[in-house]
């Protein structure tokens, strides 16, 4: 399980300028400070070398899941230090202009909903204070600024990819210590 709060970023900046560490912030509608990244690692090489700002071009569809309630983000710290997972801007998805809901309602009635192929800016880090935070959206747009720093080479994208590779195992080998260590649900609920 992740945090994935992409429909409440508004704007950010991260800066991957010093080879090895990514910086930065992002803010997000409805609290008040922004989310500090201090992450050890690089983006993928689309972004690595480069500083760039987050901007939203367009609301994210409502997102119900079945519930009026929304997700409660008051838990995820603001000093989000940690280590890089795939950080790019050139991931391509499925681009649907429907809200979940609605998107699964016509996926169960066997309608195959209209949709577009779109580049996506996905973030993926592993936080120190709330473990894996992933966000994707097609609606968040890269703006990179200045001049590019470094590229990575060919042996430094593997190296830096089998580094993620690994934090995601160790966040699952810790999510599923979590989940053996708590307690068994009662016979009597």
């Amino acid at each position: 399980m992740a945090w994935r709060p992409e429909h409440l970023v508004t704007s950010g900046q991260l800066d991957n300028t010093l080879n090895g560490w990514t910086i930065g912030w992002l803010e997000l509608d409805g609290i008040d400070e922004r989310l500090q990244l201090k992450l050890a690692g690089n983006c993928h090489p689309d972004l690595a070398g480069w500083k760039f700002r987050i901007h939203r071009t367009a609301p994210d569809p409502p997102k119900h899941f079945g519930s009026d309630e929304p997700p409660d983000y008051s838990l995820l710290s603001r000093d989000q230090s940690g280590h890089v997972g795939d950080i790019t801007a050139d991931q391509m998805i499925k681009h649907f202009e429907l809200s979940i809901d609605e998107l699964g309602q016509r996926l169960r009635e066997g309608e195959k909903p209209p949709f577009q192929w779109r580049r996506c800016l996905y973030l993926e880090w592993y936080s120190n204070h709330n473990g894996r935070v992933v966000i994707q959206s097609t609606r968040l747009e890269v703006e990179r600024l200045g001049q590019r720093a470094f590229e990575l080479t060919a042996t430094e994208w593997r190296e830096q990819a089998y580094r993620n590779s690994e934090e995601m195992d160790h966040f699952l080998m810790q999510l599923d210590d979590a989940i053996e260590d708590s307690p068994p649900e009662s016979e009597d609920a």
